[in-house]
């Protein structure tokens, strides 16, 4: 059990999701945020209405936005949220860590459904919620019933697979269920949609998500090449190029080291790694 923050840091975390994340990471015994974690964060925080988040593998992004999530319902728990994967077992995986979460942190317990809410742990309300159609958190598999939800914030995580994504003709599908997206989204200022993910191909739906008015936000493991760096175009995170790191040199060597690097460079592939460490 974490101990209960006074009223004062309760109103700092509740108004800084940096903190939170940081308060959470010692309930769950996890080493403190790194920077690169941080910076993801604060985008998390403070992005726009349509955004997507594009880190290295292990770094940890579907949990830091499943924390979010649960920063979002501790400040307003009225806010419905969707979450949307390839898979309903990935995208049950993030609500389950969602309600994991409330159930454990003691700032949060009160949002614990109570005896007349849904209380599943794939579609579920808070506490404090009033009544509503819509559950406070649901979970669904991108191929799965998504008209007729509504959602203040949808999370799009790791919704293109290489299994959905292998030919031209399940890129269009794919490319044509998440248009439905803005369908689900509330219009409202406040509404948001936020993918998670990695291109799995030159083709990828990520790619053409700036034509829709996305803003992407990238991430990478080591400091790009410099003859690789206008392939990122506007996309690489400011904070990686403000941190005065050699081509090569980990952004985030808390969490992999150049060694570390070296050798997932050497299972993966050059075009594996590529893809899904360097976000090229």
């Amino acid at each position: 059990m974490t101990k209960q923050p006074s009223t004062n840091n309760l109103e700092k975390i509740k108004g800084d999701f940096r903190l939170f994340t940081y308060v959470l990471w010692k309930h769950l015994n996890l080493p403190d945020p790194t920077p690169v974690q941080y910076d993801i964060a604060q985008f998390l925080q403070d992005g726009p209405k349509r955004s997507m988040i594009s880190a290295f593998r292990g770094v940890g992004k579907s949990w830091l936005t499943s924390a979010y999530v649960v920063w979002i319902l501790l400040n307003d728990p009225d806010k419905k949220i969707m979450v949307v994967s390839a898979s309903k077992d990935r995208a049950d995986a993030f609500s389950v860590f969602c309600k994991r979460i409330i159930a454990e942190l003691d700032i949060c317990q009160h949002l614990m459904p109570g005896p007349d809410q849904r209380s599943s742990n794939l579609s579920f309300d808070v506490g404090p919620a009033r009544a509503d159609h819509s559950p406070s958190v649901k979970s669904t598999g991108i191929s799965g019933q998504l008209t007729g939800s509504r959602a203040d914030i949808l999370i799009a995580d790791d919704v293109e697979v290489a299994n959905n994504s292998d030919t031209q003709g399940a890129r269009d599908k794919l490319s044509e269920s998440v248009r439905e997206f803005d369908a689900i989204l509330k219009p409202l200022d406040t509404s948001r949609i936020i993918y998670l993910g990695t291109p799995q191909n030159e083709d990828s739906l990520y790619n053409k998500l700036p034509e829709r008015g996305y803003e992407i936000r990238v991430w990478p493991a080591e400091m790009p090449e410099e003859v690789n760096i206008p392939k990122y175009r506007d996309t690489l995170s400011p904070f990686i190029s403000k941190l005065g790191l050699k081509e090569g040199e980990p952004t985030d060597p808390q969490r992999f080291d150049a060694e570390d690097l070296m050798e997932r460079k050497a299972s993966y592939g050059r075009a594996g790694y590529q893809l899904q460490f360097m976000l090229n």
